[in-house]
């Protein structure tokens, strides 16, 4: 009888102690997610209000409404985001073996996913406006026509922006697949996202307004989607395990 009953009590013990350790994992990894989320958005708003106390010494009338971003402030902005994800992930997860994956990340967020496409879109787009491309335009005066001719007009700056993000997003991240891989002794391809693309939405908002007039309306709203896009990049930093 007694055999019986262990038999019976010993795989709802397991069951019971499987449960409670996917119990106290959810919990850690949710408290991870929001201690990274906290943390990028503590770096995005400090980035955020240096660069506003910079800009405003410069133009007293400048608001963060009508705030505009360069290559700098998108550096500046995308490394205090992953830096804050990968402390707030740091602090809160207590596993060893988790530590390497962030610092990965973290790396590849910065110069592949960021510092690589930026550097390689400033580039094109100096070669571009070097070339002073004019491209041919439909006669006419209506509406649709001048919308076209807006779209046209444009179509190498977009073609050159969307190019240089993704060659650029290529090229940082096998660089730094093969330096992370010599730094930590580990043999890892990490592949890209497309939320990783997300950090980029200041770019695809420059793109946009080359094809609508009310320009001032579209910088209105990259500078409240810019900053906002950067938190991805944090809490993929912070929340990344074994």
């Amino acid at each position: 009888m007694n055999l019986i009953n262990m038999t019976i009590q010993e795989p709802s013990t397991a069951i019971i102690s499987s449960n409670k350790n996917k119990s106290e994992n959810s919990k850690t990894d949710k408290k991870v997610l929001l201690c990274s989320a906290a943390g990028s958005a503590a770096g995005i708003t400090a980035a955020v209000s240096g660069i506003y106390s910079l800009a405003k010494k410069r133009n007293p009338s400048i608001s963060l409404k009508n705030l505009k971003y360069d290559e700098k402030d998108i550096l500046m902005i995308g490394a205090g985001s992953i830096l804050g994800g990968l402390s707030g992930g740091l602090i809160s997860d207590n596993k060893k073996e988790n530590k390497i994956p962030k610092l990965r990340e973290a790396s590849l967020q910065f110069f592949g996913s960021l510092a690589c496409p930026i550097g390689i879109l400033a580039a094109a787009n100096k070669a571009l406006d070097k070339a002073n491309i004019k491209m041919p335009q439909i006669e006419g005066g209506s509406k649709i026509t001048k919308a076209l001719n807006t779209f046209i007009s444009a179509s190498p700056k977009i073609a050159v922006t969307i190019g240089s993000l993704v060659a650029g997003m290529n090229v940082g991240n096998k660089i730094m697949n093969n330096v992370n891989n010599k730094i930590f002794n580990q043999q890892e391809n990490r592949k890209i996202h497309a939320s990783d693309y997300l950090v980029h939405a200041d770019d695809i908002c420059v793109a946009a307004s080359l094809l609508l007039k009310d320009s001032e309306a579209i910088s209105a709203v990259t500078s409240k989607a810019l900053p906002a896009s950067f938190i991805l990049a944090g809490v993929k930093t912070g929340s990344q395990k074994a």
